[in-house]
């Protein structure tokens, strides 16, 4: 597992339509609204995004659970949108996907908004939940508390606990 940390602001009383404009995609999923994605965030905030990422494939439910392990909750797509504005060539690099943002597709699909790349223009996609994550996707996390994010394993082979 590796994971990297920055520091930004997110002002949730923005639209996702507005926190769109600001971040000056080149192209843009259009099921990506404040309607698909409602949020009842509030405020202006100064917080710490840590992109994980996984050297072998994994789940989304190993992705879910290792982010919770870790102390942390799955970044928001307001949250998403001010990271991709304030540090605009990370998803020159990898795409980075939220979870802690869904949508229902009319057809049944579950839809997770990311930032991604085709050459060098810069996008806001939808992937969908189910399925497994290669090693160029990064997954952005807040921590819960104040605390830093430990990272003492270095394997991508750890044990959920199945309830």
């Amino acid at each position: 597992m590796t994971t990297q940390t920055y520091t930004i602001t997110v002002n949730y009383d923005k639209s996702v339509e507005d926190l769109i404009k600001l971040g000056k995609y080149d192209w843009v999923n259009s099921n990506i609204t404040s309607q698909h994605f409602p949020s009842d965030e509030k405020g202006k905030k100064e917080i710490e995004v840590t992109l994980i990422g996984y050297k072998k494939k994994h789940s989304s439910e190993f992705v879910l659970e290792n982010i919770k392990k870790h102390g942390c909750r799955p970044a928001t797509l307001k949250e998403l949108l001010s990271l991709g504005k304030q540090y605009p060539d990370l998803q020159k690099k990898d795409w980075i996907i939220v979870f802690g943002s869904q949508w229902r597709s009319p057809s049944g699909g579950l839809g997770v908004p990311c930032l991604g790349r085709h050459g060098t223009y810069r996008g806001l996609s939808l992937s969908w939940l189910e399925g497994t994550w290669g090693p160029f996707w990064r997954f952005a996390a807040v921590r819960k508390s104040l605390s830093p994010l430990k990272t003492k394993d270095t394997s991508d082979t750890l044990t959920i606990a199945k309830p």
